[in-house]
């Protein structure tokens, strides 16, 4: 296995998704899906030189739904969770939590027959085998609902067991077999301040602090594993869990001001946390969100970072004790090219082939493959026409002007704004009919009860007579 200081990343070509493409999955190295914040579920059958949308999930659908995870128990069957929008006194969100397939992603079905007590988005998925599947959310500290949603015959029915006892949101889901498994998330801490410097935008995150829950039982009793860790940070939770195999396991923190990972090297009875810090102990990266390792010394990690624009990827060959900036440095080709990443997903025993997903998905590159020339060449292969969706900020009004084109007339439009936690907060173009041409819609920074919003990274999402869609992450000014 070459050593991962030797491994060059590269983009491939699937679709642009301005704000994150959050999950993918392959089955070999040729065969693989995404889900993206355009609201597409697309395949590659080539190892991402071309990728198929096969399922389009409309943002203006009720729920207002955003792809968030995906797990596959074979080649025929699988599942795309997503984060909707909460609302107790009306249960439609409950019809787009969960997608599925089961004739090799050529059609998909809404599972409509999820628990009422479901949390408003799924977040984490784990298909154990075609009958046995989990769901973890919610990543919103804040709503109701944080637990695990679990079917044993297939989808035919669902059970929700609430977690709010052992955490306030819960993000990631993995399983050894049947009744083994791991959830990770984060509780609220009263001894931590109730808005920590920085966390003014989403204070509801500042008292978190990180939990990792183990079950025996296939979900019915669950134990914090992590309440025994030093070091952990106020507003700091668990966010992607990875093992490499029964003994070694890592989790991603996610902290808005500062990075760290937990390991495990004996089955996740005892972990420990790791800051990402170099060999002079300066740290060097924050707010993670993906993690991958490809044995037990050698790994990456990466997500939104400073300022959430995602830039920072870091590398350990040492087991997590220091780490090496791999950073993506816009304009210049010859850096690396991930950006926010979200997922790590690994091939081979031994490993030997990857893939990630951020902006983009991004694989391995072939071993001496020049990977300028390589990343040149997916820039010049012709894109689908799209909507031209662009922005732009006005500071001293504290709003963004937002423009797209339409190819042709549109029966129906959408245009909605989210946080970059994947949720609803203001639609501006609510379904109307326009011509084809070039539009102008200014947002002013309000959701839709007119309450202003902190300034921030948000996400501008589009459709088209429900087929089509495309997303851009937009800043609001502070």
């Amino acid at each position: 296995m070459s050593p991962a200081s030797e491994w060059k990343w590269v983009a491939t070509n699937s679709p642009t998704a301005n704000s994150r493409t959050d999950d993918i999955w392959f089955f070999d190295e040729q065969k693989g899906w995404l889900v993206n914040s355009n609201g597409q579920v697309s395949q590659t059958l080539d190892g991402g030189e071309t990728w198929t949308m096969k399922k389009f999930i409309d943002p203006n659908s009720k729920g207002f739904p955003y792809l968030r995870c995906m797990g596959w128990a074979n080649e025929r069957i699988g599942w795309v969770g997503a984060v909707t929008v909460f609302d107790a006194g009306n249960k439609d969100y409950l019809q787009v939590l969960l997608h599925r397939t089961t004739d090799g992603g050529a059609s998909w079905e809404n599972m409509s027959n999820m628990p009422d007590s479901s949390p408003a988005g799924i977040c984490g998925m784990f298909a154990v085998n075609e009958k046995i599947v989990y769901g973890a959310g919610t990543n919103d500290p804040d709503l109701p609902g944080p637990g695990l949603v679990k079917t044993t015959d297939g989808g035919l029915t669902w059970t929700h067991t609430d977690l709010s006892q052992h955490a306030d949101n819960l993000i990631d889901v993995y399983f050894f077999d049947e009744n083994t498994g791991w959830i990770v998330g984060g509780k609220k801490q009263s001894s931590c301040p109730a808005i920590k410097p920085g966390y003014e935008t989403h204070p509801q995150y500042s008292q978190l602090k990180p939990v990792v829950l183990k079950t025996t039982d296939g979900g019915a009793t669950w134990v914090n594993k992590a309440a025994g860790v030093d070091g952990f940070d106020c507003g700091e939770w668990g966010w992607k869990i990875q093992f490499l195999d029964a003994r070694t396991g890592f989790v991603a923190l996610e902290n808005f001001s500062t990075a760290a990972i937990l390991k495990t090297s004996d089955g996740g009875e005892t972990w420990v946390r790791l800051p990402i810090v170099d060999a002079a102990g300066r740290p060097i990266n924050m707010d993670l969100e993906g993690v991958g390792f490809i044995d037990g010394q050698s790994g990456w990690v990466g997500g939104w970072a400073d300022n959430f624009e995602g830039l920072f990827n870091s590398l350990t060959v040492d087991g997590g004790k220091s780490w090496t900036a791999q950073n993506n440095v816009p304009g210049n080709p010859a850096t690396d090219p991930r950006i926010r990443i979200n997922r790590y997903r690994f091939l081979g025993s031994p490993i030997s082939k990857g893939y990630c997903s951020g902006a983009q998905v991004y694989k391995r590159a072939a071993p001496g493959a020049p990977t300028i020339a390589m990343a040149a060449a997916r820039r010049a292969t012709p894109q689908p026409a799209g909507l031209a969706l662009s922005h732009t900020a006005n500071f001293s009004s504290r709003s963004v002007e937002i423009t797209y084109v339409l190819p042709q007339d549109a029966a129906s439009v959408f245009v909605g704004i989210w946080n970059h936690f994947a949720f609803h907060v203001r639609t501006l173009v609510d379904g109307r009919s326009l011509k084809a041409g070039r539009h102008t819609i200014t947002w002013d920074g309000t959701d839709d009860s007119g309450k202003p919003l902190g300034g921030d990274l948000y996400i501008c999402r589009m459709s088209v007579d429900g087929r089509t869609g495309e997303s851009q992450t937009v800043r609001l000014p502070k």
